[in-house]
């Protein structure tokens, strides 16, 4: 299929919000009738993907994620937040070993519905490239990976060399708390809307999201994948996200 063509650009374009079952939604965004187990099968007919945060706090059975898969379409795709022990929490070699695999085995359950895993750092973890190059070996590379880094200190070229070696994307952050970097170290972007002035509250305008879109359809008609997530989930995160889209389709 030819990059270029409007097709290919939709089709490598998902956008959507960080996690789903919120209960102060229903009021505005779920009809109030829809039973909560419904929810994911709804929230499926406006976006094609979801980023997983609740694996951040613990993985649920593989049965799950079948679950998850089961309720969606073909074209839809799971990002995973992988599990806090491996990013936030000190562990030994083989502990982390352990997990790591915990974390690739359950989540092959969601099939072809897999997409990126998503490793967020704390502000506190320095840039270290002894440790990056450790890192990035250890990722199994049947599964893609983006890596969001929350302290200013990996910006640096050395960064960026390793992470585009490794195929691994740098997620590039909207937010007032914490560093934006908006290199491309990877065939897919990784872009996660955390909310301005309001935080986890904020509620988005087109100023604010024009110039985003500019810039993902410009990823996008240079052959790139996109995935956006909205993360202010206490704010308007689908309306946000579905503005989005909007503004991206009319650049195309």
């Amino acid at each position: 299929m030819d990059p270029a063509s409007d097709t290919f650009r939709v089709s490598s374009l998902h956008v959507g919000t960080s996690g789903w079952t919120y209960r102060e939604w229903r009021s505005w965004w779920y009809p109030k009738s829809l039973p909560q187990r419904r929810w994911l099968e709804f929230y499926a007919q406006y976006f094609t993907t979801v980023e997983l945060n609740s694996t951040f706090y613990a993985l649920p059975p593989p049965q799950r994620f079948q679950e998850w898969a089961r309720s969606v379409s073909e074209q839809f795709c799971f990002a995973v937040k992988a599990p806090r022990t491996l990013t936030h929490q000190p562990t030994t070699a083989q502990d982390s070993s352990a997990d790591l695999s915990r974390l690739i085995e359950g989540t092959a359950a969601l099939g072809t519905r897999r997409g990126p895993i998503l490793w967020q750092f704390p502000p506190r973890h320095t840039c270290d490239l002894v440790w990056l190059r450790s890192f990035l070996q250890a990722l199994p590379s049947e599964v893609e990976h983006a890596v969001e880094f929350r302290h200013p200190s990996w910006n640096i070229p050395q960064v960026w060399q390793l992470l585009q070696r490794h195929r691994v994307a740098t997620v590039w952050s909207d937010s007032l708390r914490f560093p934006s970097f908006l290199t491309v170290t990877a065939p897919f972007v990784y872009v996660r809307f955390h909310g301005l002035e309001g935080g986890y509250a904020h509620r988005y305008s087109d100023a604010e999201l024009q110039p985003w879109a500019a810039r993902l359809a410009e990823a996008l008609s240079a052959g790139l994948r996109v995935y956006a997530y909205f993360n202010n989930t206490a704010g308007t995160a689908p309306r946000d996200a579905l503005r989005l889209q909007e503004l991206i389709q009319s650049y195309l």
